[in-house]
Parts: C-alpha cells; sequence; structure tokens
C-alpha cells in the first residue's frame, strides 16, 4: 500500500495563520466581555455571582424622639406578651426569676412560683390589703410548667376555664389565681370587687372581665390576674381594654404619648425589619413582645 506524502507548509503560512488566529480571537473575548460581565469566568466553567442588591432599611414608624438606635439583642420582659388559645407560649419564664410566693405572701403552699417582678406588685398588693376590713386572701396558683397544665386540663369538670398545655398564661410567671380564705367564693365578693378597682395601681389587671368574654373567650373569672405593668394597667383600665383589645389599639395607632405618675411615656408597637427594633437612645425603655409577631416598646421620661 502506498503512502501519500505531506509537504510541510513554509514557515511564512504557520507564522501568517497564527497571526491571523490571535487577531479573531481578541475580536471575540472583547464583543463578549462588552456584551456580557463575567463572560471570562463563565468560558472558564465558573458560575458567575448574582448581582447583591442592597435591600434599604425602612422603620414601621418614626417614633418622635430625638435619637435612636436600632438593636438586634432585645430583652424581652413579656409583660405584654398575648397568650390565649389562638397565640401559644414560644418561650417560657428563665427559671432563675422565679420566686416562691410563701411566706412572704399567703399561698397555697411553698410551691407557689411567681416572676420575680409580679412577686414584689402582689406583695405591695396584700401589704394594701391589711387594714380594709376584708377576708382573708391567699395566692392559689402562679407559675405553671407544660405538665401541670396538662394535668389540670385533661382533669377540669369544665376546660372553658382552664387553657390548653402551652396556650396558658401560668406558663410566664405573670398571672395569678387569687382566692378568699375558707373556700368562699370570689364572685360577687366584696374582696374581688377590691382587687378589681385596685389591682391597676400594681400593676395588675383582671384579666378576664365578665362583659369581654366575646374578646378574651374565657369566661369571667373575678380571680384570675396579670401583671402588665403600672402604666399599661392603668391606660387599660381607663380605656376599658383587654390585653388583645390593647395590643390591637397599639398596633393601628403610632404612638401612645401620655403622662403617667409625673413621667412622660411613649409607647408604641412595632414589626421587627431586618431583625432589629428601634429605641431611644435618650430615654429609659423596657420591651415586650405581644406575641402577635411585633414589639412594644415603653419608653419614658
Amino acid at each position: 500500500m502506498s503512502r501519500r506524502k505531506f509537504k510541510k507548509p513554509s514557515i511564512s503560512t504557520v507564522f501568517i495563520i497564527g497571526i491571523i488566529a490571535a487577531i479573531v480571537y481578541a475580536i471575540i473575548v472583547t464583543i463578549n466581555e462588552g456584551d456580557y460581565p463575567g463572560y471570562m469566568e463563565l468560558i472558564q466553567g465558573a458560575t458567575a455571582p448574582a448581582p447583591v442588591v442592597a435591600t434599604p432599611f425602612v422603620p414601621t414608624i418614626t417614633p418622635p424622639f430625638v435619637n435612636g438606635v436600632y438593636v438586634t439583642d432585645v430583652e424581652d420582659t413579656q409583660y405584654l406578651k398575648l397568650v390565649n388559645r389562638d397565640f401559644a407560649v414560644t418561650t417560657s419564664v428563665c427559671h432563675s426569676r422565679l420566686t416562691a410566693a410563701w411566706p412572704t405572701m399567703a399561698a397555697a403552699s411553698a410551691y407557689v412560683m411567681l416572676h420575680e417582678t409580679a412577686f414584689y406588685a402582689l406583695w405591695e398588693l396584700f401589704s394594701h390589703v391589711e387594714g380594709t376590713g376584708l377576708g382573708g386572701m391567699f395566692i392559689a396558683s402562679g407559675y405553671r410548667n407544660y405538665d401541670e397544665q396538662t394535668r389540670l386540663y385533661e382533669t377540669a369538670l369544665d376546660q372553658a376555664y382552664v387553657s390548653p398545655p402551652g396556650h396558658s398564661e401560668h406558663h410566664l410567671g405573670l398571672a395569678v389565681d387569687i382566692l378568699r380564705s375558707g373556700g368562699l367564693s370570689m364572685r360577687d365578693s366584696e374582696e374581688a370587687r377590691w382587687l378589681r378597682e385596685n389591682a391597676p395601681r400594681f400593676g395588675l389587671i383582671l384579666r378576664y372581665p365578665e362583659h369581654k368574654q366575646d374578646i378574651t373567650g374565657v369566661p369571667y373569672e373575678p380571680w384570675h390576674f396579670r401583671y402588665v405593668g403600672r402604666v399599661h394597667a392603668w391606660y387599660m383600665e381607663k380605656q376599658d381594654f383587654v390585653l388583645e383589645e390593647y395590643i390591637v389599639y397599639l398596633r393601628n395607632n403610632g404612638v401612645l404619648r401620655t403622662e403617667f405618675d409625673g413621667k412622660t411615656y411613649y409607647i408604641f408597637y412595632q414589626l421587627p425589619q431586618n431583625d432589629m427594633i428601634f429605641v431611644p437612645e435618650d430615654l429609659n425603655y423596657l420591651i415586650s413582645s405581644a406575641n402577635t409577631g411585633g414589639f412594644i416598646v415603653t419608653a419614658w421620661r
């Protein structure tokens, strides 16, 4: 079999072809780099990163403060946290903040525990009961864990008066049941009337009034009180709000400015933006989750 001989190209021919190829490649790259940013990364097998678009931060409200900052490390008091059959407890009270009610106050047992803030408010309240001529009262129940609430719910004769586990304010340690000594009924009693009228002075509210059952979803409980803080208890009593109504009011009405106990208060509801909450830099403040997606800031000077 014969072989064909291949004629070797001249050096000048190879040189000319090389120059033409280099010019064509440079033109292609220039065109593509101009038309398609990141082209070199693409032809080398890499994935071009998507452009980063900054999301502008827009606060939900502009409170009337001279200076303010946005914080991410929020200490949640839970004083205004809404807990009911629609809104469950997501975080319970820190056990280190629980204090035994007895022997400082009359209690059903030495195991009745209260959030420390509610403890001091109730201590002050009970000290004012002395000298009123009212009969004896005691704290029947305070903080409850999930297991205890489960047992009470499953054995209750009427579950309308007992919240399902996970949906009880008692999980916060901020709610108490106050009963009369000797097993006497609280309903229509002078003790119940006195507590209802005076509890707000100490930051406590009657949580389930008789005329608000359609809102709270709980029948009248003259024994059940909840700590929310003095300025809030005062304003809720003034406006005849239960906690559900108060949170909606704050959410819909911007900044509440009010005078209380010689101080000017600014109370406002806000949704976190980029996990940040606005707080006034030049005022005292407390923050409570509302458990409805937002937080309530209470600032004062």
